[in-house]
């Protein structure tokens, strides 16, 4: 049991947390930096970089080649 008045109080949050699908960095969905949208679905990235390499070639980050980041690491 808790003494009066030192309860603890939680709150909770909805927030997502995807891949950027280019440098693989979690990204919060509600938060992201940058988004795009390709063939109905909709891409979160941490910053332009990685959203204008992404928008370069879409085809390369999303399917198979989705679980396998391109980029060397972080907008590298």
């Amino acid at each position: 049991m808790v003494p009066f008045g030192m309860l603890t109080f939680m709150t909770m949050t909805n927030t997502t947390a995807v891949n950027d699908p280019v440098c693989g960095m979690d990204v919060d969905t509600t938060t992201a930096a940058e988004r795009s949208e390709y063939q109905g679905e909709t891409y979160y990235f941490c910053g332009v970089k990685c959203k204008e390499t992404f928008d370069l070639d879409p085809a390369q980050y999303v399917g198979a080649a989705a679980d396998k980041p391109k980029s060397a690491g972080c907008c590298g």
